[in-house]
């Protein structure tokens, strides 16, 4: 086991993140998932207007379980966007190295004599 702190990959931040993730996947099952908390929590409130939970005590446990619907909910949210997120600067920042490099190759080069800019005249005033 390694200790915290060394150069490991197992314990990298990113060793984690997993390579060529479809995106657009990704951000739709996060989007279902979501829609399918909501159907949860709609099923809830249904059960609640169908008066299947009359007691007192039974209410109480109801708005338990929508608390922990959602905290689930929020908390699932968390670390999927967290791995999104991590995901996404790792493209930025390639894409940006691709552009700069993109950049530098359409740049005029140091060794390729530009023409001499134009020398203004001095007019000689006399008085």
């Amino acid at each position: 086991m390694a200790r915290p702190g060394t150069n490991n990959a197992k314990n990298s931040p990113h060793a984690a993140i997993p390579k060529n993730v479809p995106k657009a996947q990704a951000y739709d099952a996060l989007a279902a998932l979501n829609r399918d908390f909501e159907q949860v929590l709609g099923d809830l409130d249904r059960l609640e207007a169908l008066r299947l939970l009359p007691r007192r005590w039974q209410r109480k446990f109801l708005k338990t379980w929508r608390a922990t619907v959602e905290e689930t909910r929020a908390w699932a949210n968390f670390e999927v966007v967290e791995v999104l997120h991590q995901i996404e600067e790792r493209e930025w920042v390639r894409l940006a190295r691709i552009r700069q490099r993109a950049e530098k190759q359409s740049e005029p080069a140091d060794d390729v004599a530009l023409p001499p800019k134009p020398r203004l005249r001095k007019s000689r005033r006399r008085t």
